[in-house]
């Protein structure tokens, strides 16, 4: 087998290797959670300088790509001289900014303003109410800019009446990522004008949330003048102490819901109607025998886990769907979901999701998944036998509360199927692929 040295690749290979790693970080930037800053800000020269730095090869393709400039990341190890030379090399293109700290003074002084608003493609600040007396300088028309990130480091303690970048115009906004204390502060006017396009609204927690926060919370979102593509709320987690009396619920404007690592707090706070409700990173999924879904028609899972098992399932906490798809998950989530489907548990049988049509089990990359075949089997014969043997084909229901057998069973990545489970499964269920 030859072998071929990395340096002796053409150049057009090296610059396409470059760009992607380019495109990686400014992605990370933007959907990382703040506890998870970008390996880049934790010192030392960042992307590409280096790169320039491994060869003079490498150093001459670098500096005759002008767009590998344009992340620009200003962390106080950094001096002002390094970060002007970086502007120049990026030409006329738009640039990416990430700046931690006190700094935003020194980045955007009034002098400059116009210019970089002009190129600014995404932005991210780490300590925003770190910043608050120089936030006048994050003012101004930038209508490229269509990924914003405002982090707050701190823990306060107390309220700050700061609006941050109340004066910062970016009609074309499309990704949004704030945590729990910018959301509350955010000018409501900021978000009307700003919104129209937006896709991708992400909101931190990492620590409770009170009654006060949740309310101000609710009026940010009813604040958006339209429905959000994708509403990601990571690891929220709201003061509710009795759920079955708590009333000011904050409503969902979104077709997809994303709930990240706390679930329980989430779902009794909010209400409201979408197209799918994601549970990510989630090791309680046992909480939701106790909990009510939004309405919704798809539900999927992804690395989610039950840390408890279940001593018994109610007969209420129904939930109005036809689709569950469930990802990366423990075998104890997946039976927890079997058993809301139907499947037989404590000597009875109870479907709190009777409108499931769809269960899709998938396994990617490494993971392996581990499907409860009997289990499976049992909620596929209890949904038939619920809805009777002649409804199998059937497509039309009068009635949305009806048992319906299940239509579509998709399993990828699991252990091989013994050939007369195979044949079992086909006979039972319309759809069935197993691979």
């Amino acid at each position: 087998m030859t072998q071929c040295s990395f340096q002796s690749l053409p150049t057009e290979t090296m610059c396409s290797i470059f760009k992607i790693m380019l495109e990686s970080m400014v992605e990370d930037d933007m959907t990382a959670t703040p506890k998870n800053e970008h390996r880049m800000l934790a010192g030392g020269p960042p992307f590409p300088h280096t790169m320039a730095l491994v060869c003079r090869h490498w150093r001459d393709i670098v500096f005759s790509m002008p767009e590998l400039w344009t992340r620009i990341s200003w962390a106080p190890s950094m001096n002002d001289r390094w970060i002007s030379s970086q502007l120049q090399k990026t030409g006329s293109l738009p640039v990416h900014f990430v700046i931690k700290e006190n700094l935003l003074g020194r980045i955007f002084p009034p002098s400059f303003t116009s210019l970089y608003f002009q190129r600014l493609k995404s932005l991210i600040i780490i300590g925003v109410f770190d910043e608050y007396r120089n936030l006048d300088a994050l003012a101004g028309y930038a209508p490229q800019l269509d990924c914003l990130r405002l982090t707050d480091v701190r823990r306060h303690r107390y309220t700050i009446c700061y609006e941050p970048c109340s004066k910062l115009v970016c009609p074309a906004l499309r990704t949004l990522h704030v945590d729990k204390n910018i959301a509350c502060h955010l000018n409501l006017q900021w978000f009307k004008n700003n919104m129209q396009h937006i896709e991708v609204l992400t909101i931190y927690g990492g620590s409770p949330i009170n009654r006060t926060a949740s309310m101000t919370l609710g009026q940010t979102l009813q604040a958006i003048p339209r429905q959000i593509p994708c509403l990601i709320l990571d690891d929220l987690q709201f003061v509710v102490a009795y759920p079955e009396t708590y009333t000011d619920t904050i409503t969902i404007w979104a077709e997809k819901v994303i709930l990240r690592t706390c679930i329980e707090d989430a779902l009794t706070a909010f209400n409201g109607d979408c197209q799918t409700i994601v549970l990510q990173e989630c090791d309680s999924i046992h909480g939701l025998r106790r909990l009510s879904l939004p309405r919704s028609n798809s539900l999927e899972l992804d690395r989610c886990a039950a840390t408890c098992g279940l001593r018994w399932i109610p007969k209420i906490r129904p939930w109005n769907g036809d689709t569950v798809t469930i990802t990366n998950s423990h075998s104890s989530c997946i039976k927890i979901i079997l058993y809301f489907l139907g499947a037989p548990f404590a000597r009875r049988s109870c479907s709190l999701w009777p409108r499931v049509t769809t269960l899709k089990l998938i396994a990617r990359d490494d993971f392996i998944m581990e499907v409860p075949l009997m289990i499976l089997k049992a909620m596929v014969s209890s949904r038939r036998e619920a809805a009777g043997q002649e409804d199998l084909w059937k497509d039309v229901y009068e009635l949305d509360d009806t048992v319906r057998p299940l239509r579509v069973l998709h399993v990828h990545g699991a252990q091989p199927l013994p050939r007369e489970e195979e044949m079992w499964f086909k006979s039972q269920v319309r759809d069935f692929v197993w691979d």
